[in-house]
């Protein structure tokens, strides 16, 4: 079963996919290329939310649109978060988890970053615990 399959067979509430335009459209936004496991998250579920935890997609308005929500936070960070790509804000003590174009997840808190995890859907997955 793959990560979308798991996804799919939890409790996890899910949104309406956008289209690859949608997609490619964020991505210039955003001026970088996302990584294909999170394209494949917003081509399938637009944006994801886990019991409290809400993963930043597209399809949404508000702070769950991930441009949005990167923008804003990119401006903030004073460039420590150009190359990056908000996935979540957890809410507390400023902790944002940030993906690279590389698919490589991380904690960004006060302008540090700490590497949690190899991909996007291993992120994901390891939120439904």
């Amino acid at each position: 079963m793959n990560f979308l399959d798991t996804i799919r067979e939890s409790d996890a509430e899910t949104f309406t996919g956008v289209g690859e335009q949608e997609v490619i459209q964020a991505e210039t936004e955003l001026g970088m290329k996302f990584p294909e496991t999170y394209r494949a998250i917003l081509r399938e579920f637009g944006s994801i939310e886990i019991d409290s935890d809400e993963i930043f997609g597209l399809g949404v308005e508000g702070y769950l649109n991930v441009v949005e929500t990167t923008l804003k936070e990119r401006e903030m960070a004073e460039g420590k978060l150009d190359h990056y790509i908000v996935l979540q804000n957890i809410g507390i003590e400023g902790i944002l988890i940030v993906v690279d174009e590389q698919d490589r997840v991380y904690e960004y808190r006060l302008g540090e970053f700490r590497d949690i995890l190899s991909s996007t859907a291993d992120y994901v997955t390891s939120l439904l615990g």
